[in-house]
């Protein structure tokens, strides 16, 4: 019985550090992009997108969860221009990685079309 109230009260003790110890600072902590569209899922059913997209203060990454053909990234600004281009082939568990420490402060959206002009798109602000 000693052994399970010692258990508890460590792992009480434990707790409170586990889900609240970050560090505080200014930095953004990573956001999912939501990314919405026709662009079809690899398995029927599947909840998961075929793309996920997150930020941060520095960067955007690009996840890949199945491999779906050469897709066409773009982000546009508010005004609707290019602001980045990237052709990427594709394969299960990629990442991209584009830097945003240029970007202006604004509202963009990010685009993924793949050669069927089917599409996923999403905002995100900076």
């Amino acid at each position: 019985m000693k052994r399970i109230f010692l258990f508890l009260m460590c792992f009480c003790c434990l707790l409170p550090i586990s889900i609240g110890g970050t560090t505080s600072n200014n930095n953004r902590d990573e956001e999912e992009i939501d990314l919405l569209g026709d662009l079809p899922k690899p398995i029927l059913k599947s909840l998961v997108n075929p793309i996920q997209a997150f930020i941060t203060d520095q960067f955007i990454d690009v996840v890949f969860n199945s491999a779906i053909g050469t897709i066409e990234i773009s982000i546009y600004d508010e005004t609707e221009n290019i602001v980045y281009q990237r052709s990427v082939d594709t394969y299960a568990g990629q990442h991209v990685f584009i830097d945003i420490t240029s970007f202006e402060e604004g509202v963009y959206t990010i685009e993924f079309v793949n050669s069927k002009n089917e599409y996923l798109a999403g905002e995100f602000e900076i």
